[in-house]
């Protein structure tokens, strides 16, 4: 339940994200500290929603490949979806430090103590999910 808890918190502040820089108080305050980017915009709506969207199914795998849910589709694919989600959580937090170099200040510091770590702890859950289904 963490693990969806927390795939779908981050998916709709994606989705906030899409349309406001809330928490920051601008664009560019957001752009530094949350995109990672020195500029001046927020990333494009349509990016942002698909970010959003592809936690939201995360969250809704995760429920289905623990039966929380009534499952979609063969079991193979929701386990292949299970280890790709554990991948890509497991990639972008690990490979969250190399982004580090090009980075602005403030995302440096906020994704060295939160956004990396909280990735490789979510793809740890993400791994231990699949592993528990691929047992069953």
């Amino acid at each position: 339940m963490a693990l969806t808890l927390a795939l779908a918190a981050i998916g709709l502040l994606h989705f906030v994200w899409a349309f406001s820089p809330w928490p920051m108080k601008d664009a560019a305050t957001f752009s530094r500290t949350i995109g990672g980017v020195d500029d001046d915009r927020m990333p494009p709506v349509v990016s942002t929603l698909a970010v959003g969207l592809a936690l939201f199914g995360g969250a809704v795998l995760t429920l289905m490949v623990n039966e929380s849910v009534p499952a979609v589709g063969p079991d193979w694919l929701r386990l292949v979806g299970m280890y790709g989600l554990t991948v890509v959580l497991l990639a972008r937090g690990l490979g969250g430090y190399v982004i580090n170099r090009r980075a602005p200040v403030e995302f440096q510091r906020l994704n060295t103590v939160l956004y990396s770590p909280l990735c490789v702890a979510l793809g740890t859950l993400s791994a231990i999910v699949a592993v528990a289904a691929t047992r069953r």
